[in-house]
């Protein structure tokens, strides 16, 4: 079985790096810019693991969206994953609030990262998804190639899907 990764990021320009990484090391990642649109499609299509932004901004909170994941019963065994790059001074001074809130609502794993580092980054992911013997990454791929669907949504919805299997 293939491990199926969605990705909240509001931005190409924090989600790029994570998802280039978990495509390099053979994982398929799906990519939502909205935590209702991710919402929708965990509804619709299995993941084995989920990683957000923790610092959503566009009419979303990840503990909301964390929330509803730990309380559906369809959703809460799913491993969640708080990412937080390049935190700005304030995400700084405040990461230890949301490190406790995170743990209060039973997410998997919070990281940060000032610089995104792909290798320690990958090692966290692969050891939290060890824990699943039955989850296998599809292949690892070189660079350039990817495992990977883009979808981008607008606050109302869908605007429309991009599917990348090079």
């Amino acid at each position: 079985m293939s491990i199926q990764i969605l990705v909240l990021f509001e931005s190409d320009e924090g989600s790029r790096p994570v998802v280039d990484c978990l495509s390099r090391a053979g994982y398929f990642v799906t990519v939502s810019r909205h935590y209702s649109a991710a919402m929708t499609m965990i509804q619709t299509k299995p993941v084995d693991l989920i990683i957000s932004d923790v610092h959503l901004e566009n009419g979303g909170c990840v503990f909301d969206f964390l929330s509803w994941v730990r309380n559906n019963p369809s959703t809460k065994h799913i491993p969640f994953v708080l990412f937080s790059l390049e935190p700005t001074t304030m995400a700084q001074v405040l990461e230890h609030g949301v490190r406790i809130a995170a743990r209060a609502l039973r997410a998997s794993k919070f990281i940060s990262m000032q610089v995104f580092d792909e290798e320690d980054f990958r090692r966290q992911i692969d050891s939290l998804l060890s824990l699943d013997s039955h989850l296998k990454p599809l292949k690892t791929l070189k660079q350039g190639e990817s495992n990977h669907d883009s979808e981008k949504f607008g606050n109302n919805g869908a605007r429309g899907a991009e599917k990348s299997n090079r």
